[in-house]
C-alpha cells in the first residue's frame, strides 16, 4: 500500500491546553512531577492525563484507506468525524483501523484519544500519547495487506541461501494478476489466481551471492512486491537479512551456525530527555553507545519496541529479545495490562510477530517476564500455551525465551520453594517442577537473578539452555566467566543497560546499615539508578566495571567522596558501589577515601600523584578496594599479569569551570534523523569537564525547536521540556528537532555562552 507519513500537522489537548505537536509525541514527560501523583514511585511521580489528538485531512483519492499506529500509550480510541473507528488498550502494540468506511468528501477530522488517567498502570514509566510513527495507508480494491511480506531464509550454504516469500494479499476481486517480487535485486514474475478476501502465496528462491548478517556485518536486503489484480497496482517492500538462529543442547545459541554468547542489556522503551517518544534518532544513539561499551544485545524489557528501534538494531547490528508482556491475567499493578488480556492476548501477540518477523535482529520471541502464572496458578499453563502456539504458528524460524524468577509474588509457593533449594541436581525441586511444563516449551530459558540454581538445573535438564535474561550490576564477572566455560549458558542480560524513568530508586544505596536491599525512593527522586548508562547517555560508575569485567580495558577505577568514608552503607541489589568516575572533592583533602580499582588481571597498583600506595590481588569478583588519602592531581592505577604491565588508568582533578563546551551528537546513521542530539559541557581552564559544575544552562535554539533537556540527576525537580536545566557532574543533553536548513543551537550560564551548528530539515 501506499504509505503516507502522518506525524505533522497534529494537535494535543491534554492538562487544560492545546498546542501544535509533531508525532512521535510524549505529552507526560512535560508534565513535572509531584510527591503525591497517583503514578506514584512505579511512574516516576509523573502527571497522569488524557491526551486528544486532532488532525484534519482530505480525503484520498483511494478506494482502500487505512491507518497505522506504532504505538499509543494509554487506553486508545480513534475516531473519524466523531464516529468510533476502533479502542485499542495495549500502548506496546501496533494496530491498524480502517477508516474507509468513515471518510466523506473533502476535509474530515481524525481524534486519537490516549487515557492514562487510570493509575498505577505499570512498574515503569509510561509516557502517554502518540509515542510512535504514524501513516496513512492507501490503495485500491485489492492490495498487499499491511505486514503482508514475510521473508525466510532457511537454509545458508557459501554466500548462497535458500530463501521464501509469503506474501498475502487482499483481493476485491475474483481474477487473475501477477506478483512480482524483487529480493535482493533479482526480479521474479509470478501469475497468480485471487479470490475476494485474503490469499497467501509461498515462493522459494535461490539467493546467489549474499552477505549473512551478523552483529558485526549486519547486511540488509529488500524484498519489493508488486501486485497487478483486476485494475489495481500496488506496491510494498520490506527489509530482511540473510541469517538463521538456532539453538543445540551441546553447542549453545547459533547465529548462522556458528556458537554466539549475548552480551546483553535490559532496555525499558522511555528516551530520557524526549520521554516515551521513539525516534530514529533517538534509538540510535541509544543502540551506537550501548554497541560501543561491549554490548551485542538488547531485551526489550517487557514489551514490543518501536518498529524505528527493531530498524535500527537491523543496520547497526544489535541483536533483540523482543519480549510481549509483562503480565497475563494476573496483574502486577491495579490497572496494568491483565484487565485486558482475556480479549486482546491473541491479538497483541500477533500484532508483535506479524510486524517484526522480517527484523534480522530479532533473534528471540519471548512469551512474557516474571509472570505471576509461571508457576500453572490462574492457568497459566494453557495461557502460556497459547502464546506460544500464535508465535510459532506466524514465525517458526526462531527461538522461543520465557523470563523466570522466583516465586516472589506468591509467599507460599516461595516458602515450599525454600525449602526445597537444598534438594541435589538428581531431584526435581518445588520451583523445577512447577515451572517445568513451561521451560520444557521453551528453545531458551530465562533466568531472572537465578544464578544459585544453573549447576544443579543443568543436571537436572540436560537439553536446556539458559539465558541470565535479568542479571544484577556487580554480577558482570561472575556471568562473563560462565559464559567463558559454558555453552549451555548463552548469555547475559543486565538489569539495566540504560537507566529509565519510573521504578524510582531501584538502584539505591542506603546509609547507615550494611548488606543488600530491596526497594524504592521517594519523591523528588524519579529515575531507576540502576543502569550503565545515565537517561542522557553518559556513561556511569557500573560502565567502568563492565568495561574490565568484559575485557575491554585491563583496568578502571573509581573513588568515593571522602566526606563519606568510614559510614556504613548497604547497596541495593540493583545497586553498585557508591563511588564516582572522579578524583575531585574540593574540601576534603588531607582525608581518607575509598579508591574502588577493577580488574582481571592478577594484581593491581594504585598511585596518588605518582606515589605508590600498595599493591592488591583483586577478588573473585575483579574488585580492589584501596584506602588512600585524597590529595589533589591524579589517581592512577596499573595492572599486571603474569608479573608485566597490562595496562592502566587515571583520573586527574578538574577545576572550577570557566567555558561551555557543546558537542552535536552523530546521529543519521541508518537514515535521516528527526532530532538531533547535543552533549553540552561545563569544562575548567584545561578543557576538562568540572566535575563538581552544577550551574543552571539556558538552551535555546534557532531554526528548529527544542524538544528537551536533562542532567540525569535521579533527584532534580527539572521540567524536561524546559530550556534551562542544571548541570550535573558539568555536563548535560539537549535534544533539537530541525525546523530549517540550518540550526543554531546557543546554550548560555553565569554570562558564558556557546554555540554549535547543525544541519537542519534540509540535510
Amino acid at each position: 500500500m501506499k504509505k503516507t507519513s502522518f506525524n505533522s500537522g497534529w494537535t494535543c489537548e491534554v492538562y487544560g491546553k492545546t498546542e501544535a505537536v509533531t508525532l512521535p509525541h510524549d505529552y507526560m514527560i512535560g508534565s513535572g512531577r509531584r510527591g503525591d501523583s497517583p503514578t506514584g514511585a512505579d511512574i516516576g511521580f509523573f502527571e497522569p492525563g488524557c491526551g486528544v489528538y486532532r488532525k484534519t485531512f482530505d480525503k484520498p483519492e483511494a478506494e482502500t484507506c487505512l491507518l497505522s499506529l506504532d504505538g499509543v500509550m494509554g487506553l486508545c480510541e480513534v475516531s473519524v468525524n466523531r464516529e468510533l473507528v476502533t479502542f485499542h488498550p495495549y500502548g506496546y502494540t501496533g494496530f491498524v483501523c480502517d477508516l474507509t468506511p468513515f471518510l466523506r468528501d473533502g476535509e474530515n477530522e481524525l481524534t486519537v484519544t490516549a487515557d492514562t488517567r487510570a493509575q498505577v498502570s505499570s512498574r515503569w514509566y509510561t509516557g502517554g500519547g502518540i509515542y510512535r510513527n504514524a501513516d496513512l495507508l492507501t490503495a485500491g480494491k485489492s492490495y498487499i495487506a499491511p505486514n503482508g511480506i514475510f521473508v525466510k531464509t532457511p537454509r545458508l550454504y557459501d554466500r548462497e541461501a535458500l530463501a521464501e516469500a509469503e506474501i498475502r494479499i487482499v483481493s476485491g476481486v475474483r481474477d487473475e494478476g501477477t506478483l512480482t517480487v524483487t529480493l535482493a535485486g533479482a526480479e521474479h514474475v509470478h501469475h497468480v489466481h485471487a479470490d475476494p478476501g485474503e490469499n497467501v502465496y509461498v515462493f522459494r528462491y535461490r539467493l546467489k551471492d549474499v552477505d549473512f548478517w551478523t552483529p558485526e556485518n549486519p547486511a540488509v536486503y529488500d524484498c519489493a512486491v508488486k501486485l497487478e489484480l483486476g485494475g489495481d497496482c500496488d506496491c510494498d517492500t520490506v527489509s530482511f537479512g540473510v541469517r538463521t538462529v538456532e539453538t543445540d543442547p551441546e553447542r549453545g545459541f547459533l547465529l548462522n551456525g556458528a556458537p554466539v554468547k549475548l552480551y546483553g542489556a535490559c532496555v525499558h522503551h522511555d528516551n530520557g530527555i524526549v520521554g516515551a517518544a521513539s525516534t530514529r534518532a533517538a534509538e540510535e544513539r541509544r543502540v551506537r553507545i550501548l554497541k560501543e561499551n561491549g554490548f551485542n544485545a538488547i531485551r526489550t524489557a517487557h514489551n514490543p519496541p518501536s518498529a524505528v528501534m527493531l530498524d535500527v538494531c537491523d543496520r547497526m547490528g544489535m541483536m533483540v529479545i523482543d519480549e510481549i508482556f509483562d503480565c497475563w491475567r494476573v496483574g502486577k499493578k491495579e490497572f496494568d495490562y491483565h484487565r485486558f488480556f482475556p480479549g486482546y492476548w491473541k491479538e497483541d501477540t500477533a500484532s508483535m510477530v506479524m510486524r517484526d518477523r522480517n527484523h534480522p535482529a530479532v533473534v528471540l520471541w519471548s512469551t512474557g517476564n516474571e509472570i505471576s502464572e509461571k508457576n500453572g496458578t490462574s492457568d497459566g499453563y494453557r495461557t502460556h500455551k497459547g502464546i506460544l502456539d500464535v508465535i510459532r504458528g506466524l514465525d517458526p524460524t526462531r527461538p522461543v525465551t520465557h523470563a523466570f524468577c522466583t516465586f516472589w509474588d506468591n509467599w507460599e509457593m516461595e516458602k515450599q520453594s525454600q525449602a526445597e533449594s537444598g534438594f541435589g541436581p538428581e531431584v526435581l525441586d518445588f520451583w523445577a517442577r512447577r515451572t517445568m511444563p513451561i521451560a520444557d516449551l521453551l528453545d531458551v530459558s530465562g533466568y531472572n537473578y537465578l544464578y544459585d540454581r544453573l549447576d544443579k538445573d543443568e543436571v537436572r535438564f540436560p537439553e536446556r539452555l539458559i539465558a541470565m535474561t535479568e542479571s544484577f550490576p556487580l554480577d558482570a564477572v561472575l556471568c562473563k566467566k560462565r559464559m567463558d566455560r559454558d555453552p549451555r549458558f548463552v548469555g547475559e542480560f543486565v538489569w539495566t543497560g540504560w537507566d529509565y524513568f519510573g521504578e524510582t530508586g531501584l538502584g539505591h544505596v542506603r546509609y547507615g546499615q550494611e548488606g543488600r536491599e530491596y526497594g524504592l525512593t521517594g519523591h523528588p527522586e524519579h529515575i531507576a539508578n540502576c543502569g550503565d548508562f545515565a537517561v542522557t547517555g553518559f556513561k556511569k560508575p557500573q560502565s567502568w566495571f563492565r568495561d574490565a569485567a568484559w575485557g575491554l580495558k585491563p583496568v578502571t577505577l573509581l573513588s568515593a567522596d571522602p566526606a563519606r568514608h568510614g559510614e556504613k552503607y548497604a547497596i541495593s541489589m540493583w545497586g553498585f558501589h557508591d563511588a564516582e568516575r572522579s578524583w575531585t572533592w574540593p574540601g576534603q583533602e588531607g582525608k581518607t577515601t575509598d579508591v574502588f580499582v577493577f580488574t582481571l588481571c592478577d594484581e593491581a597498583e594504585l598511585f596518588v600523584n605518582g606515589k605508590s600506595v600498595g599493591k592488591k590481588a583483586p577478588d573473585e569478583n575483579g574488585t580492589v578496594k584501596f584506602e588512600a588519602v585524597y590529595e589533589p592531581g591524579t589517581l592512577s592505577v596499573k595492572a599486571y599479569k603474569d608479573g608485566k604491565c597490562a595496562g592502566g588508568d587515571c583520573i586527574a582533578t578538574t577545576g572550577p569551570w570557566e567555558s561551555i563546551r557543546m558537542t552535536a551528537d552523530s546521529c543519521g546513521v541508518t537514515g535521516e534523523a528527526e532530532l538531533c542530539y547535543v552533549e553540552i559541557d561545563l569544562t575548567d581552564a584545561d578543557g576538562n569537564v568540572s566535575f563538581t559544575a552544577e550551574a543552571e544552562v539556558t538552551v535555546s535554539v534557532e531554526g528548529g525547536e527544542l524538544v528537551g533537556t536533562g542532567s540525569g540527576r535521579i533527584d532534580d525537580e527539572h521540567v524536561y521540556t524546559d530550556p534551562a536545566c542544571r548541570a550535573y557532574h558539568g555536563r548535560l543533553l539537549a535534544a533539537v528537532r530541525p525546523i530549517a536548513d540550518t540550526v543554531t543551537v546557543k546554550a548560555e550560564s553565569c554570562g558564558r555562552e556557546a554555540f554549535v551548528t547543525l544541519g537542519g530539515a534540509g540535510r
